[in-house]
């Protein structure tokens, strides 16, 4: 019973908004919510990051905080896998069930098609802008727990007025297509790999990740996602083909562990300033979840 009344008494802590990240994400669109801190509202104290691993600990009773999520999509192109692998900081401001979440892609690997492996610089990554559209949710934040995260809407060279419901433009000079990356180019600019060549286009990405906490600070589950874009022009002809991109979720999976020593958790906040950057969180990609190697077996079930 005492137990029970302990954790009643858990409520939802403020999280750090992380647009200052360094080494992750410069600017990432407009956000319907301030700023935040943490603040003492009776949560567990912050834990020693040595002593767990990643997902390990009593849990916080709450969502609210800063998650380190892995997500390895995939998707099939001209009849073979890709898979991507994303790693993000996701921050959490939980209002009763109601989530509100900031997800900061820290880095993106994909894997070859037809030999071409494109390559997502750092500048790319870091001018891909996330409007907030919505919020998820989850029904008890305790093992067994379903969680439905926000969508995610992430757009690559485009100033859309709809995020998600205008189109991407098939011409270059349209007002909706911007040099994001700065380059000169219009849209972001990809490379790939071991050619020299480089891809200029835009690009719209919509996800949902569902799941259930197999584990108090442990999130697990699959995710939907759309891919849409244009190419506007390449260095060489090799690098302006891109094909369609078809997702095949039944074989895409996302996890999510707390980072923020909440609750037991493992704390990646190495020089405790109250925020945890990629670079801080970078060691722990592999261990959340690791990518594999692409089958195109799964592209023709």
């Amino acid at each position: 019973m005492r137990k029970r009344a302990q954790r009643k008494r858990l409520v939802g802590v403020a999280c750090m908004l992380l647009a200052g990240v360094t080494g992750c994400q410069v600017e990432r669109g407009d956000s319907d919510f301030e700023a935040q801190v943490f603040e003492d509202a009776g949560l567990p104290e912050v834990g020693p990051s040595a002593d767990v691993g990643p997902g390990d600990g009593s849990g916080a009773g709450t969502l609210g905080g800063i998650w380190l999520q892995a997500h390895r999509a995939s998707s099939c192109v001209l009849g073979q896998e890709q898979v991507s692998m994303g790693y993000y900081i996701v921050t959490i401001a939980e209002d009763g069930e109601l989530l509100d979440e900031q997800r900061a892609l820290c880095e993106l690997e994909l894997s070859p098609v037809l030999g071409l492996r494109p390559v997502v610089p750092p500048a790319v990554i870091e001018s891909i802008a996330t409007p907030h559209i919505d919020q998820g949710f989850v029904t008890r934040p305790t093992t067994g727990g379903a969680y439905t995260s926000a969508t995610e809407v992430g757009l690559w060279g485009l100033e859309l007025d709809d995020p998600t419901g205008d189109s991407i433009p098939a011409e270059a000079d349209n007002p909706a297509v911007v040099d994001a990356d700065n380059d000169g180019q219009p849209g972001v600019t990809l490379e790939i790999a071991g050619s020299g060549c480089r891809r200029y286009m835009a690009q719209r990405q919509i996800v949902r990740y569902t799941g259930q906490l197999t584990a108090p600070n442990r999130i697990e589950g699959g995710s939907a996602t759309t891919t849409r874009m244009e190419v506007y022009g390449a260095s060489a002809s090799l690098c302006a083909i891109a094909p369609d991109v078809e997702p095949n979720d039944a074989y895409s999976a996302f996890t999510m562990v707390r980072i923020d020593g909440l609750g037991g958790a493992i704390n990646l906040d190495e020089n405790a300033d109250g925020t945890i950057s990629c670079a801080e969180a970078a060691p722990t990609f592999s261990e959340v979840l690791a990518n594999r190697e692409p089958d195109n077996e799964n592209c023709r079930r």
